[in-house]
């Protein structure tokens, strides 16, 4: 029985394999059908000319069994049905034969000729753009999210299996049982996914069940010793031998049930592992448990999708074992976050993106800078939204359709040796510098910044929680220094505000000029405020100091008039380059210095980034500038070797 079939739309590359659905019955099992060491049913398949196939089964209840293929091309006929290994009669088994045919592009692989790009089977470049849609919200479930992902041509999205939202396998079920009708769920989720041709990460496990502080779920974990289950604390999961052996229970079945689908970009381990009580007590142990799930992992699935887990803390080994590299960060600066790519022998992108704070507030300014700023970064893919909640009621997937039109226009993908380049701008007219921080919460191992007209290199590490009293130690100051042609204003931005309160302080060359109180509330609180201090021509150094109880958010800085009035980030490699250029003003035209371009004659087509269409194309002698047009806002564009 085929249960699904190829796409005749146009536009997207992506299509499917055709699963092919063996159906069973086994009628008088004994022991536990959900578990393999007791039931490791299997079906095995041959192919006319040679070739043969060992699928692992599943059970969807009563006596029903099925098996999910996605085989090589070619005609394949069923032999048998197995249990443990020895010939199983097997009644109602349908089909006995069928026809395989192999369609473009198939699984997601780590590129053997780059180290930190992802490909299809079929050598086409896998270049993620996408949002995450972690679990139902309100009547809002994942498959209409999916739907409208497909449709701004998102190709990239991630789902927990999480228990309030019936996504977990193994919640509540007596321990060794799985919910069939989460199961089920789950086989809607990946319909949907196929249909709209959307590659996901299944997230298997997140933070709370296991973390006694951090969205805590411990408590109603029903694992918990205190409900009946067998763990004394949350960090005994990666440890107890019980919970070791009923978590590949769950994952061999997620394998037999769901591993035949390309559209499951990767199996991640954990969401946000660092929040676990067990990373603060026994991080070796929460190593060791990733390393041992992800080679289980890969013993049993048969199409090896790739494996990752997302921690923002340092673990020793944690992505020893991982395919590719997938941190969160949420920060005041969108440019700063997206471009705070760490060096890494593996594909890396930003699975969790957002403004810190309050997502909801992003009206869309926030996604669309990071967004663009994270395509010409040299990341593995584009920095993934997380706040669905947002982008459905503001509507703006339009951003993503933009983003996706132009990667696939430039050729971004292709490009697989993309490094970026160190573009520079020239406008007539100074504009403004506006920089922020990259980071979160953590320690400032820089504080000491020069201010240049390239900009300021190192922020997107800072951290923007500015410490007071309680966390001095971490972040005691920051300072600037800069040399002006003329006087200027220093603006600091400031987002929300310790509830234990705290108080800015701005020195010029070591005086006081400027302070603002943030007084003590009984919780911590949003801020809009900017602080703003004259700064005179010459060469300057620019303290910015939390002198109060606690922490501050620092949002960023302006100095203005300063430099160039448009920013840029390239991307490129010797005849092929793109870039994205910001404005500080409105009608703003300059030149762009494009580096490292082999000289020659070359086409340059600069895209509406809000429209998602090209804005105007020129030919030009490079090297040498690249005049743009006239931008208000943001601009983005390519160049490609004639």
């Amino acid at each position: 029985m085929n249960t699904s079939s190829v796409s005749k739309e146009a536009a997207p590359i992506y299509r499917l394999r055709s699963v092919t659905e063996i159906h069973f019955t086994l009628p008088d099992l004994p022991g536990n059908p959900f578990d393999f060491t007791e039931n490791d049913i299997r079906v095995q398949l041959a192919r006319a000319g040679g070739g043969q196939l060992s699928v692992a089964a599943f059970f969807d209840g009563s006596t029903n069994w099925k098996a999910r293929v996605t085989p090589k091309a070619g005609r394949w006929r069923v032999v048998g049905v197995t249990r443990n290994g020895k010939p199983l009669a097997a009644p109602g088994l349908e089909p006995r034969a069928f026809e395989q045919k192999a369609l473009a592009p198939g699984f997601v692989r780590r590129d053997p000729r780059s180290k930190t790009r992802l490909i299809f089977d079929d050598r086409s470049p896998y270049f993620p753009i996408g949002h995450n849609v972690g679990w139902k919200s309100g009547a809002f479930d994942i498959p209409d999210a999916f739907e409208k992902l497909g449709a701004a041509r998102e190709s990239w999205s991630r789902v927990w299996m999480c228990h309030w939202d019936d996504k977990n396998l193994d919640w509540g079920q007596t321990h060794g049982q799985l919910s069939l009708t989460v199961a089920r769920h789950w086989d809607t989720i990946i319909s949907s996914a196929e249909k709209h041709k959307i590659n996901f990460q299944m997230v298997l496990q997140h933070h709370g069940p296991y973390s006694s502080n951090v969205n805590s779920n411990w408590g109603e974990n029903p694992w918990n010793l205190k409900n009946g289950g067998f763990l004394k604390s949350p960090e005994d999961f990666f440890t107890h031998p019980k919970a070791v052996s009923l978590t590949k229970l769950k994952y061999r079945y997620i394998l037999a049930r769901y591993g035949y689908s390309p559209s499951v970009l990767a199996w991640e381990l954990f969401n946000e592992v660092e929040w676990c009580d067990a990373t603060r007590k026994a991080p070796a142990s929460v190593a060791a448990w990733h390393q041992d799930m992800a080679a289980f992992l890969r013993q049993h699935d048969m199409h090896a999708h790739l494996i990752t887990t997302s921690s923002d803390r340092a673990i020793p080994g944690l992505y020893d074992a991982m395919d590719f590299v997938q941190p969160h960060l949420y920060a005041p600066d969108p440019v700063a976050a997206a471009m705070s790519v760490k060096a890494t022998d593996k594909p890396l992108f930003f699975g969790e993106v957002g403004p810190s704070g309050d997502l909801s507030g992003d009206t869309g300014a926030w996604l669309h800078d990071c967004l663009w700023a994270s395509l010409v970064s040299g990341a593995s893919g584009a920095a993934q939204y997380w706040s669905w909640d947002t982008v459905e009621a503001r509507n703006l997937y339009p951003h993503f359709a933009a983003a996706s039109a132009f990667v696939k226009a430039s050729g971004l993908a292709q490009h697989v040796e993309r490094q970026p380049l160190a573009a520079t701008t020239t406008t007539i007219k100074a504009g403004a510098l506006s920089f922020g921080p990259g980071g979160s919460w953590g320690e400032a191992r820089q504080t000491t910044f020069p201010i240049t007209e390239a900009g300021v290199a190192g922020m997107e590490s800072l951290p923007s929680f500015l410490q007071g009293d309680a966390h001095r130690a971490m972040f005691p100051q920051l300072e600037f220094s800069v040399t002006l042609d003329q006087a200027a204003t220093f603006s600091v931005r400031v987002s929300q505000s310790a509830r234990a309160g705290a108080r800015l302080v701005i020195e010029v060359d070591g005086v006081s000029v400027a302070e603002k109180d943030f007084p003590a509330s009984s919780r911590d609180l949003p801020q809009s405020v900017a602080l703003d201090v004259a700064v005179p021509a010459g060469t300057r150094k620019i303290r910015v100091m939390n002198a109060g109880a606690d922490w501050l958010v620092l949002k960023g800085f302006t100095l203005a008039p300063f430099g160039s009035a448009l920013r840029v980030l390239a991307t490129g490699d010797s005849t092929w380059a793109a870039l994205w250029l910001k404005a500080s003003e409105p009608g703003v035209a300059g030149q762009v210095t494009l580096p490292g371009l082999r000289p020659g004659r070359y086409e340059v087509t600069w895209w509406d980034t809000t429209l998602g269409r090209p804005h105007s194309r020129a030919t030009l002698t490079l090297p040498g500038p690249l005049p743009t047009p006239g931008i208000t806002g943001d601009l983005a564009g390519f160049v490609r070797r004639l």
